[in-house]
């Protein structure tokens, strides 16, 4: 079930961190509404993860899932490394995202 919360940077922050470290993660960057600091009661989560040398890929399902229950908001997680570096989306996601 979805909820209607308006969460602040910090608690996605907090709650994305948890996950970076359970699943070995190098990092994490939010970008969308909650990066840019429009998000609203209806707002998706939106996370690119930074893999890197120890991360299993297939670990992002778990993640959305994790962030899903903890946060009960759509969620849209991605690796780093399956987003095309010279789409205007990775672009957007560089200027706007807030690493964790």
């Amino acid at each position: 079930m979805m909820i209607a919360t308006k969460y602040s940077i910090k608690e996605i922050k907090d709650m994305v961190r948890s996950l970076v470290e359970k699943y070995s993660a190098d990092g994490a960057v939010i970008f969308g509404s909650y990066a840019r600091g429009d998000a609203t009661e209806d707002s998706d989560i939106d996370v690119m993860i930074i893999g890197g040398q120890y991360f299993d890929p297939t670990d992002v399902f778990c993640i959305a899932d994790e962030l899903y229950d903890i946060s009960g908001k759509q969620v849209d997680v991605y690796e780093e490394r399956e987003i095309d570096r010279n789409s205007e989306f990775f672009r957007n996601i560089l200027k706007d995202g807030v690493k964790v």
